[in-house]
Protein backbone atom coordinates (compact mmCIF):
# COMPACT_ATOMS: atom_id res chain seq x y z
CA UNK A 1 0.00 0.00 0.00
CA UNK A 2 2.86 1.94 0.61
CA UNK A 3 4.32 1.94 -2.59
CA UNK A 4 1.00 3.06 -4.30
CA UNK A 5 0.62 5.62 -2.60
CA UNK A 6 4.20 7.29 -2.92
CA UNK A 7 3.97 6.16 -6.61
CA UNK A 8 0.49 8.31 -6.82
CA UNK A 9 1.93 11.68 -5.33
CA UNK A 10 5.26 11.23 -7.44
CA UNK A 11 2.67 10.54 -10.74
CA UNK A 12 0.05 13.87 -9.39
CA UNK A 13 3.93 15.97 -8.78
CA UNK A 14 4.79 15.08 -12.14
CA UNK A 15 1.96 15.92 -13.99
CA UNK A 16 1.55 19.55 -12.25
CA UNK A 17 5.78 20.45 -11.83
CA UNK A 18 6.51 19.41 -16.03
CA UNK A 19 4.46 21.97 -17.16
CA UNK A 20 6.02 24.31 -15.65
CA UNK A 21 9.40 23.48 -16.24
CA UNK A 22 10.61 21.66 -13.20
CA UNK A 23 10.99 17.94 -11.35
CA UNK A 24 8.55 18.64 -8.18
CA UNK A 25 11.03 17.54 -5.49
CA UNK A 26 10.35 19.87 -3.36
CA UNK A 27 6.93 19.61 -2.94
CA UNK A 28 7.58 15.19 -3.38
CA UNK A 29 10.18 15.18 -0.55
CA UNK A 30 8.01 16.08 2.00
CA UNK A 31 5.83 14.41 1.00
CA UNK A 32 7.80 11.15 0.56
CA UNK A 33 8.96 11.67 4.09
CA UNK A 34 5.53 11.98 5.55
CA UNK A 35 4.44 8.35 3.88
CA UNK A 36 7.39 6.57 5.77
CA UNK A 37 10.51 7.24 3.73
CA UNK A 38 13.77 8.24 5.71
CA UNK A 39 14.19 11.90 5.06
CA UNK A 40 17.67 11.43 4.32
CA UNK A 41 18.51 8.40 3.14
CA UNK A 42 14.82 7.73 1.36
CA UNK A 43 12.85 10.57 0.52
CA UNK A 44 15.95 12.99 -0.70
CA UNK A 45 17.31 10.46 -3.73
CA UNK A 46 13.83 9.01 -4.64
CA UNK A 47 12.52 12.67 -4.88
CA UNK A 48 16.13 13.66 -7.05
CA UNK A 49 15.41 10.27 -9.10
CA UNK A 50 11.55 11.53 -9.53
CA UNK A 51 12.98 15.13 -10.10
CA UNK A 52 15.60 13.72 -12.99
CA UNK A 53 13.22 11.45 -14.57
CA UNK A 54 10.67 14.41 -14.89
CA UNK A 55 13.04 16.47 -16.31
CA UNK A 56 14.65 14.53 -18.81
CA UNK A 57 11.09 13.20 -19.96
CA UNK A 58 9.14 16.54 -19.90
CA UNK A 59 12.34 18.24 -21.75
CA UNK A 60 13.13 15.73 -24.72
CA UNK A 61 9.32 16.32 -25.52
CA UNK A 62 9.59 20.50 -25.01
CA UNK A 63 12.89 19.55 -27.17
CA UNK A 64 10.68 17.84 -29.99
CA UNK A 65 8.06 20.61 -29.97
CA UNK A 66 10.63 23.52 -30.71
CA UNK A 67 9.53 25.13 -27.32
CA UNK A 68 14.09 24.67 -25.87
CA UNK A 69 16.00 27.62 -26.54
CA UNK A 70 19.18 25.87 -26.74
CA UNK A 71 21.23 28.89 -26.92
CA UNK A 72 20.63 29.18 -23.49
CA UNK A 73 20.40 26.45 -22.12
CA UNK A 74 23.56 24.77 -22.78
CA UNK A 75 26.01 27.00 -20.63
CA UNK A 76 23.33 27.19 -18.11
CA UNK A 77 23.09 23.45 -17.90
CA UNK A 78 27.10 22.71 -17.63
CA UNK A 79 26.70 25.55 -14.78
CA UNK A 80 24.09 23.80 -12.90
CA UNK A 81 26.03 20.50 -13.56
CA UNK A 82 29.10 21.73 -11.84
CA UNK A 83 27.61 22.96 -8.68
CA UNK A 84 25.38 19.79 -8.21
CA UNK A 85 27.47 17.61 -6.92
CA UNK A 86 29.57 19.57 -4.26
CA UNK A 87 26.03 20.60 -3.10
CA UNK A 88 25.11 17.59 -2.41
CA UNK A 89 28.63 16.52 -0.95
CA UNK A 90 27.86 19.24 1.46
CA UNK A 91 24.13 18.53 2.06
CA UNK A 92 23.03 18.20 5.55
CA UNK A 93 19.62 16.15 7.00
CA UNK A 94 18.27 19.19 7.96
CA UNK A 95 18.06 22.94 7.03
CA UNK A 96 18.19 25.85 9.47
CA UNK A 97 15.06 27.62 10.77
CA UNK A 98 16.75 30.81 8.76
CA UNK A 99 17.24 29.24 6.09
CA UNK A 100 13.46 27.85 5.61
CA UNK A 101 12.64 31.55 5.96
CA UNK A 102 14.74 33.00 3.42
CA UNK A 103 13.39 30.16 0.96
CA UNK A 104 10.01 30.82 1.97
CA UNK A 105 10.38 34.57 1.08
CA UNK A 106 12.03 33.81 -2.17
CA UNK A 107 9.58 31.16 -3.77
CA UNK A 108 6.92 33.76 -2.96
CA UNK A 109 8.87 36.82 -4.47
CA UNK A 110 9.70 35.22 -7.66
CA UNK A 111 6.21 33.90 -7.68
CA UNK A 112 5.07 37.11 -8.05
CA UNK A 113 7.70 38.50 -9.94
CA UNK A 114 6.89 36.03 -13.04
CA UNK A 115 2.99 36.75 -12.83
CA UNK A 116 3.94 40.21 -14.38
CA UNK A 117 5.68 38.52 -17.14
CA UNK A 118 7.85 41.30 -17.81
CA UNK A 119 11.35 41.40 -17.70
CA UNK A 120 13.64 42.83 -15.58
CA UNK A 121 16.22 43.97 -18.12
CA UNK A 122 13.82 46.21 -19.79
CA UNK A 123 13.64 44.90 -23.55
CA UNK A 124 15.67 41.50 -22.52
CA UNK A 125 18.96 40.49 -22.60
CA UNK A 126 21.77 39.76 -25.25
CA UNK A 127 22.28 36.25 -26.20
CA UNK A 128 25.80 36.93 -24.52
CA UNK A 129 23.87 38.28 -21.98
CA UNK A 130 22.02 35.32 -21.13
CA UNK A 131 24.69 33.18 -21.45
CA UNK A 132 26.50 35.03 -18.57
CA UNK A 133 23.36 34.95 -16.60
CA UNK A 134 22.99 31.70 -17.05
CA UNK A 135 26.52 30.51 -15.92
CA UNK A 136 26.60 32.36 -13.09
CA UNK A 137 22.73 32.14 -11.71
CA UNK A 138 23.28 27.90 -12.91
CA UNK A 139 25.93 27.57 -10.38
CA UNK A 140 23.77 28.65 -7.37
CA UNK A 141 20.94 26.94 -8.79
CA UNK A 142 23.02 23.73 -9.32
CA UNK A 143 24.35 23.79 -5.64
CA UNK A 144 20.75 23.86 -4.59
CA UNK A 145 19.76 21.19 -6.21
CA UNK A 146 22.43 18.76 -4.51
CA UNK A 147 22.36 20.60 -0.62
CA UNK A 148 18.92 20.84 0.04
CA UNK A 149 17.12 17.96 -2.98
CA UNK A 150 15.28 20.96 -5.06
CA UNK A 151 15.49 20.25 -8.46
CA UNK A 152 15.95 23.66 -9.31
CA UNK A 153 13.51 23.69 -12.05
CA UNK A 154 11.39 26.46 -10.97
CA UNK A 155 14.22 28.83 -10.04
CA UNK A 156 15.83 28.50 -13.27
CA UNK A 157 12.24 29.56 -15.22
CA UNK A 158 11.94 32.15 -13.19
CA UNK A 159 14.97 33.24 -14.12
CA UNK A 160 14.54 32.96 -17.63
CA UNK A 161 11.23 34.74 -17.84
CA UNK A 162 12.94 37.38 -15.83
CA UNK A 163 15.65 37.64 -18.58
CA UNK A 164 12.71 38.56 -21.07
CA UNK A 165 12.47 34.84 -22.29
CA UNK A 166 8.37 33.96 -23.18
CA UNK A 167 6.98 31.63 -20.25
CA UNK A 168 5.96 28.61 -22.79
CA UNK A 169 9.66 28.64 -23.79
CA UNK A 170 11.46 29.16 -20.17
CA UNK A 171 9.09 26.25 -19.03
CA UNK A 172 10.25 23.96 -22.36
CA UNK A 173 14.03 25.01 -21.61
CA UNK A 174 14.09 24.93 -17.69
CA UNK A 175 13.97 21.32 -17.72
CA UNK A 176 16.43 20.24 -19.57
CA UNK A 177 18.68 22.86 -18.25
CA UNK A 178 18.49 20.86 -14.72
CA UNK A 179 17.91 17.24 -15.64
CA UNK A 180 21.80 16.58 -15.65
CA UNK A 181 22.12 18.10 -12.15
CA UNK A 182 19.11 16.26 -10.67
CA UNK A 183 20.62 13.07 -11.67
CA UNK A 184 24.09 13.35 -10.47
CA UNK A 185 22.66 14.69 -7.31
CA UNK A 186 20.77 12.08 -6.81
CA UNK A 187 24.00 9.10 -7.84
CA UNK A 188 25.91 11.01 -4.57
CA UNK A 189 22.44 10.65 -2.70
CA UNK A 190 21.53 7.15 -3.37
CA UNK A 191 25.35 6.01 -2.09
CA UNK A 192 23.12 5.22 1.59
CA UNK A 193 20.12 5.15 0.19
CA UNK A 194 17.35 2.50 2.06
CA UNK A 195 14.54 2.58 -0.25
CA UNK A 196 13.64 -0.49 -2.05
CA UNK A 197 14.12 -1.16 -5.48
CA UNK A 198 10.24 -1.43 -5.56
CA UNK A 199 9.81 1.81 -5.15
CA UNK A 200 12.51 3.01 -6.94
CA UNK A 201 10.56 1.17 -10.28
CA UNK A 202 7.24 2.46 -9.29
CA UNK A 203 8.26 6.50 -8.50
CA UNK A 204 10.34 6.42 -12.21
CA UNK A 205 7.32 4.94 -14.32
CA UNK A 206 4.95 7.34 -12.13
CA UNK A 207 6.83 10.02 -13.03
CA UNK A 208 7.47 8.92 -16.81
CA UNK A 209 4.30 8.80 -16.83
CA UNK A 210 2.94 12.22 -15.43
CA UNK A 211 5.38 13.98 -17.09
CA UNK A 212 4.69 13.08 -20.33
CA UNK A 213 1.15 13.76 -19.66
CA UNK A 214 2.06 17.28 -18.08
CA UNK A 215 4.28 18.23 -21.24
CA UNK A 216 1.53 17.36 -23.68
CA UNK A 217 -0.74 19.08 -22.11
CA UNK A 218 1.34 22.65 -21.60
CA UNK A 219 2.85 22.39 -25.00
CA UNK A 220 -1.08 21.92 -26.90
CA UNK A 221 -3.30 23.59 -24.52
CA UNK A 222 -1.73 26.06 -22.29
CA UNK A 223 -0.56 30.03 -23.21
CA UNK A 224 2.05 31.64 -21.52
CA UNK A 225 -0.03 33.58 -19.43
CA UNK A 226 -2.32 30.80 -17.65
CA UNK A 227 1.48 28.82 -17.29
CA UNK A 228 2.49 31.92 -15.64
CA UNK A 229 -0.38 31.75 -13.05
CA UNK A 230 -0.20 28.21 -12.69
CA UNK A 231 3.62 28.87 -11.62
CA UNK A 232 2.70 31.90 -9.40
CA UNK A 233 0.33 30.20 -7.56
CA UNK A 234 2.42 26.86 -7.17
CA UNK A 235 5.47 28.67 -5.98
CA UNK A 236 3.45 30.95 -3.41
CA UNK A 237 1.55 27.92 -2.19
CA UNK A 238 4.90 26.31 -1.38
CA UNK A 239 6.28 29.31 0.18
CA UNK A 240 3.69 29.39 2.56
CA UNK A 241 3.70 26.17 3.97
CA UNK A 242 7.05 26.18 3.98
CA UNK A 243 6.90 29.85 6.17
CA UNK A 244 4.10 27.95 8.01
CA UNK A 245 6.53 25.08 8.93
CA UNK A 246 9.48 27.84 9.63
CA UNK A 247 7.64 29.48 12.19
Amino acid sequence: MQVFTIALAALAVSFVFSMMGAGGSQILVPVLYWLGLDFKTGAIPVGLLAAAITCLSAGGLYWRRGLVRLSTAWPFALAVLAGSPLGALLARPTSSRALMISFAVVNIVVGLLVLRGRSLAGEGLSRRGERITGMVVGLGIGFMIGFIARDGGPFTMAVLVLMGIDAREAAGTAPVIVAAGCLVAFGVHAVDITASWVTLLAVALASLAGSQAGARYMSERMESRTVRALFTGVMVLVGAVILVQAL
